[in-house]
C-alpha cells in the first residue's frame, strides 16, 4: 500500500513543523516570533515587538504595508514559495518559507492570525486544503503593517527574545544598501533566479546595474539572440549563463566592507571583524560564485567563580539570529564551540560570545535553514580567537590591576623566597621558588598557568641587577664526566659551587651538545687518551656550565675548552652563548673553540642533510656567513649522521689539529710527586716487614679469642641497643652505633 503525502501539510502538524522549521517544538514560539521581525526588518529596516498576553504578541512597523490582494497568497501553506530570497543580497531571510512556517505554528496549535495593513485589519483563516482565506475586520488609521500572532503555546518575555536581539542588531551599525552582485551566483543558482523571476529582461537586469549598463547588457542580448527573448521564463540554462557572463563583465566585484557592520557598540564585551571571501564552485556550468562576508566576534569574560558561570553563545547572519544547533562548553578554561560546521577550542573562562556574519549568501543544510558554516569556518574562527584574546587581556588587566606578570612576580618575590627557605634556614631550588610564585600569577591572570621559562628569565634579570639569591640553587642540566678516575657529576649551581678541579688530571673539556656520544667516548678510552674531560647540557648550555668554564679557567692549570654541536642554526647558538655575555653572566673569561660541526664542513663530508619547513626565521651566530645563515633557514645535518667510528675519527682528528696533548705537570710538582710514590713504597714495606717480625696475625687471633664471650654477650640485644642509639643521633647510618658498641666491648 502507497501512503502520498504532500509536503505542504508537513506544516500543519506540530511534530512535522519542526521538520520545516528545523527547530524542536518548544523553541516554535521563538522561530515565529524572530520570522515575523526579520520579514519586517528587511522591508523596512525597524519595527517594534511587543508581548501583549500569555499567548499572544505583535510585531509593528511603519513602512508601506502589505498588499491586500497578496495576503491570502502570503499567509497560505499551500502555494509554491514567494519569496525576494532567490535574489542574493545581505538580507535576514534565506528560503522565503518564513510566513508559511508562522501560519502553520498557527494552525497546529490552534491558534489565530491578524494583520492590519494600509489601513484595514484582517483576520487570516487558514483552510483544510493549505489555502487562508482573508475576513476583513474593519479600518484602522495605524500606519504601516501590524500582525498579531496567538499560538495555542504559552509565550511570555523569553519567546520574544530572538526577535529583540534581531531588532537591537539592526539599530547598530550599517547595512548594505547597493543592488545584487552577478559574482555572487553559480551558474546554476543563476538560472534559478532568472526562471523564477517571471518578468521582463530589461527588469531583471536592472536588479543588478544602472540604466546605462542595463541598456547595454540588453541591446547586446537582443543582437545575440535576434530579439527572441524579451521575458525572463523564456531563457534556458546556457542562455541565462550568458547573460550572467556579461553581467560580470559590465560591473565589478562588491568588496566585502561595502556589506556593512555592527561595530563596537555594546559594552563589557570586546568586539573583533574580519572580512573575507568564499567560492561556491559551479557544478553545473562555468561560472564560480565568489561570496564576500564580514564576521563580527563579540566576547566579554564572565566575572566571578568560573564554577559557577557558563558559556553562552548566540550567532547570527545578517543581524539575525540563527536556530542551527551550535554549542558552546567551557571546562578549566579552555573552551570549544562547535556544531554547523565550526569546531573551535580556545584558552579562555566562561564567557558571553556574540558572532554576526553578513553575507549576500549563507550555504545552508536544512529546510530549517540550518547554516553550514564549514566554506567560512577558518575567517569565523580567526575573529572569535581574536576576539577572545583581547577580552582576556582586559579581563587579566582588570585582575591584576593592570600589572605585567613580571610585576607580578617581582611584587611577590621577597614573600616567595621567605616562604621556600623557612624564612631563611634552608637553601631550596628555583623550580621550588616558581611554584611559590605560581599562585599569584594565577590569582592575578584568571587562573593562567605561568611558563616556567620566561619565569627564570625574571630571576636571571633580578640576580644580574641585585645579586645572586642567597639559599637559591639550580637543579642540575648536565653532567661532567672525569678522565682517570671515572666520576660523573650531575652540574647544578650547588655542584659548580663545591666542584673542586681534580690536580693534574686533565687539560681539556668538551662541551658535547648530545650526551649520548658519553658512552661510545668512554669506550674507546677516548678522555684518557687525550686527557679530556667530557661536558653535557640540555640544550643550550645551562648558567652552571657557564660558571664551570669559569670556575676552571682560574686555576693555574692549564686548560683548553671546546665547543661540539649539531650543524644547525640552534647549535651555532648553542656555541654563541656559551662563549658570550649573557643577562646572568658577562662573556666567558677563558676561549671557546668551535670544534663544529658547521654546515660547510657537514656538507663537504658528504653527511646527511635534513630539509624543513618553517614559518618564522631561525636565529643564527653572528659568526656564521649570510650564505650558510640562509641554508640554515631549511637544512640542517646532525651529529648523529656520523657512525660511531666517523664520530670518534672525526672528534679525534680535531683534538690532534687543537690539542695541547697529555697532562705533564711541572718540574716542582713531578719531584714531588715522585718523593712521596718513593716514600710510599718505603713505608709500606717496612709496615709489612714489622707485621710478620711481632707476629701481628697470631696476636689478632689471641685477642679476638679473649674477647669472643663479651662479643656474644653484646649481639644478644644489638638490634634494641642501635635502635636506640639511632633514635638520640637519627642522621647516624646503621653501622655507626655497631663501631660504637663494638669499641667499647673491646676496650673494656
Amino acid at each position: 500500500m502507497q501512503l502520498v503525502r504532500e509536503d505542504w501539510k508537513l506544516f500543519r502538524n506540530i511534530e512535522t513543523l519542526c521538520q520545516k522549521a528545523g527547530v524542536h517544538r518548544q523553541f516554535i514560539p521563538l522561530l515565529v516570533v524572530k520570522e515575523l521581525v526579520d520579514n519586517s526588518l528587511d522591508a523596512t529596516g525597524d519595527c517594534q515587538l511587543e508581548l501583549v498576553d500569555g499567548h499572544s504578541f505583535r510585531v509593528s512597523d511603519n513602512g508601506p504595508g502589505i498588499d491586500p490582494e497578496w495576503l491570502h497568497a502570503y499567509f497560505s501553506i499551500n502555494r509554491p514559495m514567494i519569496s525576494s530570497k532567490l535574489l542574493r543580497l545581505p538580507s535576514r531571510g534565506a528560503l522565503g518559507n518564513g510566513l508559511r512556517v508562522v501560519t502553520g505554528a498557527v494552525i497546529a496549535t490552534g491558534g489565530s492570525l491578524t494583520v492590519t495593513t494600509r489601513g484595514a485589519t484582517y483576520r487570516i483563516m487558514p483552510q483544510d486544503d493549505g489555502t487562508s482565506q482573508i475576513d476583513y475586520i474593519g479600518s484602522d488609521d495605524r500606519k504601516g503593517t501590524s500582525i498579531l500572532v496567538k499560538l495555542g503555546m504559552p509565550v511570555n518575555d523569553g519567546t520574544l527574545q530572538w526577535g529583540k536581539l534581531a531588532i537591537k542588531f539592526s539599530r547598530e551599525g550599517t547595512m548594505y544598501n547597493g543592488k545584487s552582485s552577478p559574482f555572487w551566483y553559480t551558474s546554476e543558482a543563476f538560472y534559478e533566479l532568472v526562471n523564477s523571476a517571471n518578468m521582463s529582461m530589461e527588469t531583471f537586469i536592472a536588479l543588478f546595474c544602472g540604466p546605462k549598463k542595463t541598456a547595454e547588457i540588453v541591446e547586446r542580448l537582443a543582437f545575440d539572440y535576434a530579439g527572441t527573448l524579451t521575458e525572463t521564463k523564456q531563457f534556458s540554462f546556457k542562455e541565462a549563463e550568458h547573460m550572467l557572463k556579461l553581467l560580470r563583465e559590465t560591473t565589478k566585484p562588491t568588496p566585502a566592507k561595502s556589506l556593512g557592520e555592527v561595530g563596537n557598540t555594546f559594552s563589557d564585551v570586546e568586539h573583533c571583524k574580519k572580512n573575507g571571501e568564499f567560492m561556491i564552485r559551479s557544478s553545473r556550468g562555468e561560472c564560480n560564485a565568489e561570496i564576500p562576508i564580514i564576521v563580527e566576534a563579540w566576547v566579554g569574560i564572565q566575572k566571578g567563580d568560573p564554577a559557577n558561570n557558563r558559556s553562552t553563545l548566540t550567532i547570527c547572519v545578517n543581524k539575525s539570529p540563527v536556530t542551527t544547533d551550535v554549542n558552546v562548553s567551557t571546562k578549566q578554561a579552555s573552551t570549544t564551540i562547535w556544531g554547523g560546521g565550526l569546531y573551535i577550542d580556545v584558552k579562555c573562562r566562561p564567557a558571553s560570545f556574540y558572532v554576526n556574519i553578513i553575507t549576500p549568501y549563507m550555504p545552508i543544510t536544512s529546510d530549517g535553514k540550518a547554516p553550514d558554516f564549514r566554506p567560512m569556518s577558518e575567517l569565523i574562527e580567526d575573529t572569535v580567537k581574536r576576539a577572545v584574546s583581547k577580552a582576556r587581556k582586559v579581563n587579566q588587566s582588570d585582575l591584576s590591576g593592570g600589572r605585567n606578570e613580571r610585576q607580578i612576580v617581582l611584587e611577590n618575590l621577597p614573600a616567595a623566597i621567605a616562604k621556600t627557605s623557612g624564612e631563611g634556614k634552608f637553601i631550596f631550588s628555583q623550580r621550588q621558588l616558581y611554584y611559590a610564585i605560581r599562585p599569584y600569577i594565577m590569582e592575578a591572570f584568571e587562573g593562567k598557568q605561568p611558563n616556567y621559562t620566561y619565569f627564570c628569565s625574571i630571576i636571571t634579570d633580578y640576580e644580574a641587577q641585585f645579586g645572586e639569591i642567597p639559599g637559591m640553587y639550580r637543579d642540575p642540566r648536565g653532567t661532567l664526566y672525569h678522565p682517570h678516575t671515572g666520576e660523573e657529576i650531575p652540574l647544578g649551581t650547588i655542584a659548580v659551587q663545591n666542584y673542586n678541579r681534580p690536580h693534574w688530571t686533565f687539560n681539556k673539556i668538551i662541551f658535547i651538545e648530545k650526551e649520548g656520544y658519553f658512552a661510545s667516548l668512554r669506550d674507546v678510552g677516548f678522555p684518557e687518551k687525550y686527557d679530556c674531560a667530557l661536558l653535557s647540557s640540555k640544550g643550550y648550555a645551562s648558567r652552571a656550565v657557564k660558571d664551570l668554564f669559569d670556575l676552571l679557567g682560574e686555576t693555574d692549570e692549564e686548560i683548553q675548552f671546546f665547543c661540539v654541536h649539531d650543524a644547525d642554526a640552534a647549535g651555532t647558538k648553542i656555541f654563541e652563548t656559551l662563549q658570550e655575555a649573557t643577562s646572568a653572566r658577562p662573556g666567558r673569561k677563558v676561549k671557546v673553540i668551535n670544534l663544529g660541526l658547521d654546515p660547510e664542513e657537514a656538507i663537504e663530508m658528504g653527511l646527511q642533510v635534513e630539509t624543513f619547513e618553517s614559518d618564522r626565521r631561525r636565529p643564527v651566530a653572528d659568526y656564521v656567513s649570510y650564505r650558510w645563515a640562509d641554508w640554515l633557514q631549511s637544512n640542517r645535518v646532525e651529529l648523529n649522521a656520523m657512525t660511531t667510528p666517523e664520530f670518534i675519527e672525526w672528534l679525534e682528528g680535531k683534538m690532534e689539529e687543537h690539542g695541547v696533548g697529555k697532562v705533564i705537570p711541572t718540574k716542582e710538582v713531578l719531584e714531588k710527586t715522585f718523593e712521596e710514590s718513593a716514600e710510599q713504597v718505603i713505608r709500606s714495606r717496612v709496615m709489612k716487614d714489622i707485621l710478620e717480625q711481632n707476629l701481628y696475625e697470631k696476636q689478632v687471633e689471641i685477642e679476638l679469642m679473649r674477647t669472643k664471650h663479651h662479643i656474644e654477650l653484646a649481639k644478644i640485644d644489638i638490634r634494641e641497643k642501635v635502635s636506640e642509639i639511632l633514635a638520640v643521633n637519627p642522621q647516624f647510618r646503621w653501622d655507626a652505633p655497631v663501631n660504637e658498641l663494638a669499641g667499647e666491648v673491646v676496650n673494656k
